[in-house]
């Protein structure tokens, strides 16, 4: 299993070096981490309905267009195995994609810590509050939109 290496994934994938076996492997941890994605966000209180709204419209639009030009790029009603190559894909892709939202989370943390010499530490979350909702919405779709562009750039690989 490759956690991180997507090229020799998708030389494997592209030469069907994979086995049912390692294809169940990837199913396996890839519905791990998506059922622990959603244990979390049991803890996420919805801060601001308006954003969050516009959040989930917006990404089921992109998964349908997404699947859509993923599938395109597999070869169509031509292409070999889409599911099986989509779910072993998620897994190096996830993993760089959840180490990106954590170094953006430092990042954020980092500012804000830089910041509290200047500001008060009240006055940042009064400053915060009014935008969390929005600043999540706008990391929410630009993380989704470099995922799925990831899975697209890998399906042209294997097919080429």
């Amino acid at each position: 299993m490759y956690f991180w290496n997507t090229n020799k994934l998708i030389d494997d994938l592209k030469n069907e070096r994979l086995a049912d076996r390692d294809y169940k492997n990837y199913y396996l941890v890839s519905a791990s981490v998506t059922f622990l994605m959603m244990f979390a966000m049991r803890f996420s209180p919805v801060v601001d309905i308006v954003p969050s709204t516009i959040d989930t419209i917006l990404t089921i639009i992109m998964l349908l267009i997404a699947v859509n030009f993923c599938f395109t790029a597999n070869g169509g009603n031509h292409g070999k195995q889409f599911l099986n190559r989509l779910i072993c894909l998620f897994l190096p892709i996830g993993v760089k994609m959840l180490l990106a939202y954590l170094l953006f989370f430092v990042f954020i943390i980092v500012a804000l810590v830089f910041a509290a010499r200047f500001i008060e530490a009240n006055q940042i979350l009064e400053l915060i509050v009014p935008y969390q909702g929005w600043v999540t919405l706008l990391v929410s779709v630009f993380m989704q939109v470099i995922m799925y562009w990831r899975f697209y750039v890998a399906f042209k690989k294997i097919n080429n």
